[in-house]
């Protein structure tokens, strides 16, 4: 046993390596130094961080770092693309007076936008956003050259650069065709939406092929040497379901192209109304404006199924839940409907109606042009419990979609395609004219085009 003088001469010696212990842990810590030597190479000069650390701080995220099949697969898919720098696509409609603007109805103009940047990430491109051209101020069926305005009129382009700077980094976007800087353009030939669409790897061949027969090869391509691929049209260009990406890639990319924030804040003052009892309501989707084809699904059978549907909703419910949200660029279309369900006890109410206590909202909505009015009133179709469209109209296909989205299944394949057959682009119904859905979202199905495939 030590005697008490030889304790006296340990305590001072075990204090001090306490203290040196201590001294050297918080050096350990102050210097990040790793607790394994196999988070770095000892016998260079590596940085003392992971791959996956590495990857997240180079796309800008800092030192989060991103799991695999993160955002539906895109930051995968984006990480694992063979990239061309200096390599840009141009992707539109050949419409607007320079020839290089998307047209169509907003959603279809919408589906060509989301394309592109599938197309762009297949060919390892940067992306041009194209303009926009829009409909004639006085008669909204025809679509106009004369104005064209930038994509972010109609989508949130901000967001869409910032979510994609985390989810596909690689993926460059120039805005509003802005070609600066670019002198060699490759054309490609008009596309149709008949035609085939592209699936993997197709449209990176499709870019090969171009390059062929010319001095320059797409390897000459470089940052110092860029080219820009004049290409269209893109609407209904990828195939998701022969890509496999049905609930990955099509849902990422459709999640980052949001609508224009300031007209959906707008819309909000629609869906706010009290009048829509705190989300108690149908929405319905009306085609009922004099462009609207009758094979498409008339407005008048368009109003008898739904009156239909409208009234098994509610025998099939213990609460009240008697108003009708109408979304139609047809105000008498709106009455006849009114007038066909007022005396089954059910109140129609439309953005008109919701905003008239905001007299300068409802001027302020008024004013927009007949695309822009869509996206206001988009979000309070989206929100009902309960909702109705129709197939053949893409706003519909998207609300629909949109409602959606997160179901573990596909809503048209489980409850909408069963019984049905398809040739080409067009789908056949043993019931042609009925309504088909889950409990909540409902369509009126009609024999013709189905875009579903290479749709949002």
């Amino acid at each position: 046993m030590l005697s008490k003088q030889r304790l006296w001469i340990y305590v001072p010696l075990v204090s001090f390596a306490l203290i040196c212990l201590l001294f050297y842990s918080e050096a350990l810590t102050d210097l990040h130094i790793p607790t394994s030597l196999n988070s770095f190479d000892i016998s260079s000069d590596a940085p003392l961080h992971s791959d996956a650390e590495l990857t997240a701080s180079l796309s800008g995220i800092g030192e989060k770092i991103i799991p695999p099949g993160s955002f539906d697969g895109l930051y995968d898919l984006c990480n694992t693309t063979q990239w061309q720098p200096g390599l840009w696509l141009h992707c539109h409609s050949f419409c607007g007076a320079n020839r290089t603007s998307i047209c169509g109805g907003l959603n279809n103009a919408r589906n060509r936008v989301q394309t592109c940047l599938r197309l762009a990430i297949d060919a390892g491109a940067g992306l041009i956003i194209p303009s926009a051209t829009t409909r004639d101020k006085l008669d909204h069926m025809i679509m106009t050259d004369d104005r064209v305005v930038c994509a972010d009129e109609f989508w949130n382009i901000e967001s869409l650069k910032r979510d994609l700077g985390e989810q596909c980094p690689q993926l460059v976007l120039r805005m509003c065709d802005d070609r600066s800087g670019i002198q060699t353009v490759v054309e490609s030939d008009l596309r149709s939406y008949l035609n085939p669409s592209y699936s993997l790897g197709g449209f990176r061949e499709h870019i090969e092929s171009l390059f062929e027969g010319r001095e320059m090869v797409l390897e000459d391509v470089s940052v110092e040497n860029p080219v820009v691929v004049n290409f269209g049209d893109a609407y209904l260009g990828w195939n998701y379901r022969t890509a496999n990406e049905f609930s990955t890639i099509r849902k990422a990319l459709f999640k980052v192209l949001k609508f224009n924030q300031e007209l959906l804040d707008l819309g909000a003052k629609i869906s706010k109304s009290e009048r829509l009892n705190n989300g108690a309501y149908i929405g319905v989707h009306l085609r009922g404006e004099v462009d609207w084809p009758a094979s498409f699904g008339s407005a008048d059978d368009q109003m008898r199924l739904y009156s239909e549907e409208i009234l098994r909703i509610q025998n099939s419910v213990s609460y009240d839940i008697s108003t009708v949200y109408v979304s139609c660029g047809d105000q008498p279309a709106i009455q006849r409907f009114r007038d066909i369900l007022a005396p089954l006890n059910f109140t129609v109410v439309d953005k008109s109606i919701l905003l008239s206590s905001s007299p300068d909202i409802l001027a302020q909505v008024n004013a927009l042009a007949f695309d822009q009015k869509a996206i206001i009133e988009y979000q309070t179709l989206v929100d009902a419990r309960y909702w109705m469209g129709l197939t053949m109209s893409s706003m519909s296909a998207l609300i629909a979609y949109a409602r959606t989205i997160n179901n573990t299944g596909d809503l048209f394949d489980e409850y909408v395609y069963p019984g049905s057959s398809k040739n080409g682009l067009n789908r056949y119904y043993k019931g042609n004219s009925v309504m088909k859905g889950d409990r909540w979202t409902k369509l009126m199905i009609v024999n013709g085009v189905d875009i579903m495939d290479t749709f949002p």
